[in-house]
């Protein structure tokens, strides 16, 4: 189903400001998990770190605008791709740290890490579904490449991503892997709102 069939229900006020809310809390709490990490961080990382928090930070600042009948290209380009990169990317990793746990693992153990899976399987879900409703720029496709890839190398070159240390002796593929789930995300973005963006010249430099 066309989500535009949608848009006058996935678009109203009420909804935007439920969505709102949700991601709102999931950002404190994303935050908050990363506290830990954060203090053993400098300063200077500490924008590139928490990963998913920023990226549903992205959409509640897309969502607040939208409310304010408002709009920005460059925070909506930031959260299509962050939420998605992310969202996917956490999922494969709770995925993997439930394949090294013990049979005897605590039950809260798997169950914080199936919610983990599901919640972030849930930013990249909200990201396609409100593609449509979204207008890109080039200016704002390419500060958003160059922040998400800048991020990476902040993740993988310079060792600061998010710890699962039961994951550490993968992190080479991680990280190459991580680096191809940009490129998807960006051609993603480019195929789904871009081009739209530019063939409907909604286009801004």
């Amino acid at each position: 189903m066309n989500p535009m069939f949608l848009k006058p229900f996935l678009t109203h006020r009420i909804v935007l400001t439920i969505l709102f809310m949700i991601n709102l809390g999931g950002t404190i709490y994303g935050y908050i998990w990363y506290e830990p990490q954060l203090r053993d961080t400098p300063y200077v990382y500490w924008p590139f770190v928490p990963d998913s928090p920023t990226a549903s930070l992205f959409f509640t600042i897309v969502l607040g605008l939208w409310i304010m009948k408002k709009s920005s290209p460059l925070f909506e380009t930031l959260a299509f791709i962050t939420l998605i990169k992310y969202g996917v990317w956490a999922v494969i990793m709770n995925i993997m740290y439930l394949g090294k746990l013990p049979a005897d693992a605590p039950t809260i153990t798997i169950l914080m890490a199936v919610m983990l899976m599901v919640s972030h399987g849930a930013m990249a879900l909200q990201a396609l579904i409100y593609a449509p409703f979204m207008k890109w720029t080039v200016a704002s496709f390419v500060c958003s490449l160059i922040w998400v890839i800048h991020n990476d190398v902040v993740d993988y070159v310079l060792g600061q991503w998010p710890r699962y240390p039961s994951l550490a002796e993968e992190i080479m593929w991680i990280g190459y892997g991580s680096f191809w789930l940009t490129g998807l995300c960006f051609f993603m973005g480019y195929a789904f709102v871009l081009r739209p963006s530019l063939e409907n010249k909604f286009i801004r430099m």
